[in-house]
């Protein structure tokens, strides 16, 4: 998260997530992650309140063992999120049009360097790669099918080939 990475950079042994005079590129990244990740939870939360598999998988490993019995709970808890997320208060014109901003941005900005801000590896490229998880999970994301199937959004995915082919690169040799 934006909140912990810059203990990362003071802590760690790399090379800083937010190097010098490069702050607010990496900050407008974030924000457009951000934008992506609130319009994609509209999309994945009302797939998943509606998906006994996928609450099914999402009940924690301690409790699995019970059941379709927790599934009220686990309807519950996403109802949660949803409610505390206003994410019906999104109409689905506004959710495709931020979805499809930020992937077009992030898709032209991969298409002219391997890294989002000045050919370098930040923490611009991490909060990206991680929202597009939103959007195609990656393939060792620890997800059940049914899970897998509610994170993902095949149609937008498909339109974007590339910029999900850079994500796999980003978490592969960064990871």
């Amino acid at each position: 998260s934006l909140s912990s990475a810059p203990y990362a950079d003071q802590h760690g042994q790399g090379k800083p997530l937010f190097p010098k005079g490069h702050e607010a590129a990496i900050y407008a990244w974030n924000d457009r992650a951000d934008k992506l990740l609130g319009a994609a939870r509209s999309h994945l939360m009302e797939r998943l309140v509606t998906s006994d598999a996928a609450l099914t998988e999402a009940i924690p490993a301690p409790l699995a063992k019970l059941g379709r019995p927790l599934l009220p709970i686990a309807r519950m808890a996403t109802t949660f999120v949803i409610n505390k997320y206003k994410t019906r208060a999104l109409p689905p014109a506004a959710i495709e049009a931020t979805i499809s901003s930020v992937l077009e941005h992030a898709d032209q900005a991969v298409a002219r360097s391997e890294y989002l801000v000045d050919g370098e590896f930040t923490f611009a490229d991490i909060a990206v790669a991680s929202a597009l998880g939103m959007i195609a999970p990656h393939p060792r994301q620890p997800l059940g099918p049914a899970s897998r199937e509610v994170w993902s959004e095949p149609t937008i995915a498909a339109a974007f080939p590339k910029l999900l082919s850079w994500r796999d690169r980003i978490i592969e040799h960064h990871r």
